[in-house]
């Protein structure tokens, strides 16, 4: 049976957006650290209307300096608000495969910011991402914070074996298309009208070979410009929205 990872007992997430979504979200919030400053007086103020009709009750607030906020956070990046949130709810590899014909899968991306802003990508366009346990970055508040909160909406699966987690993937019907600098196929050139899965790796080193000889098709993007490859949130950007531009036309042709 392919497993899930388990995050730790309580997260710390900070941010404007952030707590917004996640007070919108699937997450209990527990406690809500405002800075003590006029700022922080304004933000008190914004709770009971992210609050309205999403919760039953505004959870409860803790006021401390930004100096604590910054010290307890190991960054000063939170704009005078943070929360303490439940583990972030990974989906099982099962249901994501039972509810998604649509995902991205991330061999070996470590930065927070481009796992944040790959999710906030695949959210929108209504795709799961998969991310390995191993020599991978998990849901940290910092991802939470470069996705503007869209964690909280998105679904996300940390599997224990990617390779493993895609081979069960092509047996319920997934196609794997592996994005690749210099690939010979054009992205624009392949049908994603039915389930699909991209895989991309890190910028260093690209896809691993045994996550590499699982994917059908190696798909590049081209590029006019001296950079050899774009980064890892844009091609996944750029890969998932053509599938959703696609299925589009298709259900307009089919209408």
């Amino acid at each position: 049976m392919l497993e899930p990872d388990r995050g730790p007992a309580l997260d710390l997430i900070y941010g404007r957006n952030p707590v917004r979504e996640a007070l919108r979200g699937r997450r209990t919030v527990h406690v809500i650290l405002i800075a003590t400053s006029k700022a922080g007086d304004d933000l008190e103020g914004m709770l009971p209307s992210w609050c309205a009709g999403v919760r039953a009750a505004q959870p409860p607030i803790d006021r401390v300096s930004a100096a604590e906020l910054t010290n307890r956070l190991k960054t000063s990046d939170h704009q005078g608000i943070a929360a303490v949130v439940d583990p972030f709810p990974y989906l099982e590899p099962e249901d994501v495969l039972r509810d998604h014909t649509l995902m991205v899968a991330l061999d070996g991306v470590q930065d927070p910011h481009n796992l944040g802003a790959v999710i906030r990508s695949a959210e929108g366009a209504g795709a799961a991402v998969i991310i390995p346990r191993h020599r991978a970055v998990e849901v940290t508040g910092s991802v939470v914070k470069a996705s503007a909160g869209a964690t909280e909406h998105a679904a996300v699966c940390r599997v224990r074996n990617l390779a493993d987690f895609l081979g069960t993937a092509k047996k319920e019907g997934f196609w794997i298309y592996g994005a690749a600098a210099g690939a010979s196929e054009s992205y624009t050139g392949q049908d994603y009208g039915y389930s699909t899965c991209f895989v991309l790796g890190s910028e260093g080193e690209g896809l691993g070979r045994r996550v590499a000889s699982l994917c059908d098709v190696m798909v590049g993007l081209p590029l006019a410009g001296r950079v050899g490859s774009l980064n890892v949130s844009v091609t996944s950007g750029i890969l998932l929205y053509e599938a959703v531009r696609q299925r589009r036309v298709k259900k307009v042709g089919a209408g």
